[in-house]
């Protein structure tokens, strides 16, 4: 087991840095580049930042060395976009912005993924100990993702009515936006992706919503009447198929080396020990 534990470690943890070298030193507004670049740069973010946060719940080691893990991960975060605005230029106060935003992102995200960790007994879990374990316990499916999506789907819409009524100027109100639109977008996403049983319909599920929110996203960011040009289609294209691709891939080596979300047994331990 804890040859697992490592070797997921590692292989998780490659791909994630070379994400992050990318965030760090890549121009994400290059001359002949309207979208890709951009999308790619806002997408790493807010996808890292839903696994940061996700692996602070549900994770393989005790909790009191997950939650500076995951804090850590998230400053990180932070830098990368201070280390890419020295090399490649921006906005002055665009760090302190996208940093805010990611960390409200993070923070908001925890009160759904720490309900399914302690109530539902949620956790990332090896699948060799879940079938000798879970007979005849509660699991977690695709009933559980359906009652997230339909939260996810009321919370995307009530979020146009509460922050049209905000009084916000500049480029604030587009990076909230942005950042509450990656938490209802990515957070089904990842559920249904590391589901014991059928993650392929509900991945299919989940990424159906995120390119039916896709095509809603510019209505909704132009209820907000910023003064200022905002992002366009093409900009939320390529930011939620970045942070849909990046979560799917590291599911994906997650599933490859065994893991899966499940609930943990009657008898086990809480998760948060």
């Amino acid at each position: 087991m804890p040859g697992m534990h490592y070797r997921l470690f590692v292989s998780v943890g490659l791909l994630l840095a070379i994400n992050w070298l990318t965030l760090a030193f890549l121009d994400p507004d290059p001359p002949g580049s309207r979208f890709v670049m951009l999308g790619y740069f806002l997408g790493s973010l807010f996808a890292q930042t839903t696994l940061a946060s996700a692996w602070m719940a549900f994770g393989l080691t005790r909790w009191w060395w997950r939650v500076p893990l995951s804090l850590g991960w998230l400053i990180s975060l932070t830098v990368a976009v201070g280390i890419n605005f020295a090399c490649h230029g921006g906005p002055s106060d665009a760090v302190t912005m996208l940093g805010s935003c990611l960390l409200g992102q993070w923070l908001l995200l925890q009160l759904p993924f720490w309900t399914l960790a302690l109530v539902s007994q949620v956790r990332l879990r090896q699948l060799d100990d879940v079938r000798e374990s879970d007979t005849g316990r509660v699991r977690f499916g695709i009933r559980h993702l359906l009652i997230v999506m339909t939260i996810a789907g009321v919370v995307l819409g009530t979020g146009r009515i509460v922050v049209s009524q905000l009084s916000l100027r500049g480029e604030g109100p587009i990076f909230v936006f942005l950042a509450v639109a990656a938490i209802v977008l990515t957070l089904p996403l990842l559920l249904a992706s590391l589901l014991r049983r059928r993650a392929i319909l509900g991945t299919a599920l989940a990424l159906l919503v995120t390119g039916l929110a896709t095509v809603w996203e510019l209505p909704l960011l132009q209820a907000l009447g910023t003064s200022r040009p905002g992002p366009q289609t093409g900009h939320f294209i390529a930011i939620n198929v970045t942070s849909s691709l990046l979560i799917l891939v590291v599911a994906g080596v997650v599933r490859m080396n065994g893991y899966c979300l499940c609930a943990q047994p009657a008898a086990a331990k809480s998760l948060a020990d």
